[in-house]
């Protein structure tokens, strides 16, 4: 399968994937200088960046389409790692890479290996690459991709490093008598080292293997990545292993320890650095025995990939809502040319309802009064009577179920039609709102007790089309009705203001209905989801709504909690252009500023506030009305300055949706109620693990944006 040559800075593709997962691959991959290839389930490849041209010396147009990316690494044909996983052969991995391989600890179906590769360049190359599968939103397998690393330079500086405290230790054992030769010698093999080493964006070093792994040596670099100089771990037993994060220290001991045998073993851990913030090292050592020494040692290095693990989160991230982008425009397409087809043969049946009706009402007198009708009645079992109600009744059915399939098409035309070229205008939310109230407020206050409205005065216009957003904030609102149960106190509140960090009008509409679970949220959004299919759902409200707003270039949001309520959130840009991505957010209050910054190294989408005086729960309070994302709020017991307690009370009063965890250690009243008032949605004991309060926010859900 061929295609036409994309512009410059892609490269061609080829492939059973459409152009929508082929942008979806640009996206994450495009721009990287790391070479990069992807391949279909059929082992073809589709992408072949720019990078690995310039690593392998074979253009794009020479492969693509192919199943010959060996090729750039191997003189004869054998597949990939790329290869392997798409052909489901993991059981097979081993016998084309021994040990050099593991499984990736940060992304599900990815494998990583390093290698070397004599036919890359003049010398052959060093290698580290990872494969990871592709799949889509329903599980099936895409394809692969497969990333690589030049690590030549790093391998040969260990092993330069490893060469030359071999041969310090062989001459100094060899050449006692020659004192003079032999300390000029080792201060030139020094002074090399030492430029090699602080040269190179890493810390080498070598340690003990028994006892508390007490560092021997530690290259300068350390200090420009953690603040420390060497002498602090060299000097100082236990330094290094006071300064691994508590919930790592463990199993990086753990490591070591199993670390008998041959070849390179690895671990990745959070380091302590001198500003009190956790780094993230990539640790690589190797267990090197000497013939005349007497305990081998190991010799390492540390890499600080901090950066790298944030932004595989933060890609992770973007991708599921690529994903989820690009699920709806694909259900638009095929959506519009199923109502197309349904529209013809549904406009017929409803043409003809009304000509069967007026049929029978010109045959039905003849009927009743005719004696052989009567006769043929008796003979069927059924009375006259009966014969005539049933046929009212199924042309009535006819009726409404024409009315409800014209209904489903109309909504279906409204979801996948998109007019962005329509002429938009400058508009008044707040005339919407009294618009919307205007045609369904009667409805509303029939079952609602309180419709409050907190409209900001003096909004600035936005671009955009008056109907649309008059039809999105009318379905929100007989949403929020029908949430509310008869006989409850019902109340809906109406909130529109200017943010200012986004340059957006925020609309919100609020409710103390029901309120929905994690799976009703995972799919709100979703074409045909609905709970109230049996009352005449047809699940394209808040589809429709959510297409509308974003060809406004706004985004729309829905924060709930079962028993309490929802919240659906619009944003809509002054400027009529599309908002910045927007994500989820957590909060995380505390007096112990270390504490914080160990979060934020843990948690990608954490916010942080270190409180110090009762003036910060205002503080506090304002942040959360400026950053309407934060959906959960986690807060430790004993604040400076006020009690967590207190803080979480009058959180939940202004924002009864918003998740909130308190935490504390034995003995700062955690069990108890100081508040009579509040009472968190969850508890926990610190220390706490990481691992499990993510599991737990998981689990439980969050704002779906």
């Amino acid at each position: 399968m061929s295609m036409k040559r994309s512009p410059s800075n892609h490269r061609r593709f080829a492939g059973p994937l459409d152009r929508e997962e082929l942008d979806l691959l640009m996206g994450c991959i495009g721009g990287s200088p790391i070479p990069a290839f992807v391949i279909d389930r059929d082992h073809r490849l589709i992408y072949w960046n720019r990078a690995l041209e310039e690593l392998s010396k074979i253009s794009a147009e020479e492969v693509i389409g192919t199943s010959q990316q060996w090729r750039a690494f191997y003189s004869r044909q054998r597949p990939c790692l790329a290869d392997l996983l798409v052909e489901g052969a993991v059981a097979d991995i081993p016998q084309w890479y021994g040990r050099k391989y593991l499984k990736s600890p940060l992304i599900e179906d990815a494998y990583e290996a390093t290698d070397f590769f004599p036919e890359l360049g003049e010398t052959g190359r060093w290698l580290r690459f990872t494969a990871a599968l592709l799949r889509d939103p329903q599980g099936p397998v895409l394809g692969a991709v497969e990333t690589l690393e030049d690590i030549t330079e790093k391998k040969e500086a260990e092993a330069a490093l490893l060469k030359a405290h071999e041969e310090l230790e062989m001459r100094v054992r060899e050449r006692t008598a020659e004192l003079a030769r032999t300390n000029e010698i080792l201060q030139r093999t020094t002074d090399q080292l030492s430029l090699l080493l602080e040269s190179l964006p890493i810390v080498s070093y070598t340690r003990n293997t028994a006892g508390k792994y007490e560092m021997t040596f530690v290259s300068h670099s350390v200090e420009e990545i953690t603040g420390y100089s060497p002498l602090d771990f060299t000097d100082r037993t236990s330094f290094w292993q006071n300064q691994i994060h508590p919930d790592d220290r463990h199993r990086v001991i753990k490591a070591l320890k199993e670390s008998r045998g041959e070849g390179t073993h690895h671990c990745e851990y959070r380091f302590r650095a001198s500003d009190q913030t956790y780094r993230w090292f990539s640790d690589f050592w190797r267990l090197v025995r000497m013939p005349d020494a007497p305990a081998p040692y190991f010799v390492g290095i540390w890499q600080d990939v901090t950066d790298e693990k944030r932004l595989r989160q933060e890609n992770e991230l973007r991708l599921q809502q690529i994903i989820q982008t690009h699920k709806l425009t694909a259900l638009g397409e095929v959506v519009a040319g199923v109502a197309h087809e349904i529209n013809n043969p549904v406009s017929f049946i409803s043409y003809n309802i009304p000509l069967l009706e007026e049929i029978w009402d010109t045959l039905e007198p003849v009927f009743v009064d005719h004696d052989a009708f009567a006769k043929v009645c008796e003979q069927r079992g059924v009375t006259r009577t009966e014969v005539v109600q049933n046929m009212r009744e199924i042309i009535h059915a006819f009726k409404i179920a024409s009315h409800r399939i014209n209904r489903v098409i109309t909504g279906l035309k409204e979801f996948s039609r998109s007019d962005e070229l329509a002429e938009k205008k400058a508009i008044q939310v707040a005339d919407i709102i009294q618009g919307v109230l205007v045609i369904v407020g009667g409805q509303i206050r029939k079952t609602i007790s309180v419709i409050e409205q907190k409209i900001e005065p003096g909004l600035p216009a936005v671009r955009g089309h008056f109907q649309k957003l008059e039809q999105v904030l009318t379905n929100l609102l007989i949403n929020a009705h029908q949430a509310i149960s008869p006989g409850r106190k019902g109340k809906i509140t109406i909130t529109a203001r200017y943010l200012s960090r986004l340059d957006a009008v925020v609309v919100a509409i609020e409710d103390n209905g029901k309120g929905m679970d994690r799976e009703t949220m995972d799919h709100i959004f979703d074409p045909f989801f609905t709970t109230r299919r049996d009352s005449g759902g047809t699940g394209l409200g808040l589809s429709i709504s959510y297409g509308l707003i974003k060809e406004h270039g706004g985004t729309i949001s829905v924060l709930s909690q079962p028993k309490v309520g929802s919240r659906f959130t619009i944003y809509l840009p002054i400027d009529g252009r599309s908002l910045p991505r927007m994500n989820p957010r957590l909060l995380f209050v505390d007096s112990d500023d270390t504490f914080l910054k160990d979060i934020q190294a843990y948690f990608l989408e954490a916010a942080t506030c270190q409180t110090e005086s009762p003036e910060d729960g205002e503080r506090i309070l304002q942040y959360l009305t400026d950053y309407p994302e934060v959906d959960w709020v986690i807060c430790a017991m004993d604040l400076k300055g006020l009690t967590g307690c207190q803080l979480m009370s009058s959180i939940k009063k202004r924002y009864p949706l918003i998740y909130t965890v308190l935490y504390g250690r034995d003995g700062d009243g955690l069990q108890g109620n100081p508040d009579p008032n509040f009472i968190p949605s969850f508890t926990i004991q610190k220390p706490f693990d990481m691992d499990k309060l993510q599991k737990m926010i998981q689990e439980v859900g969050r704002q779906r944006l």
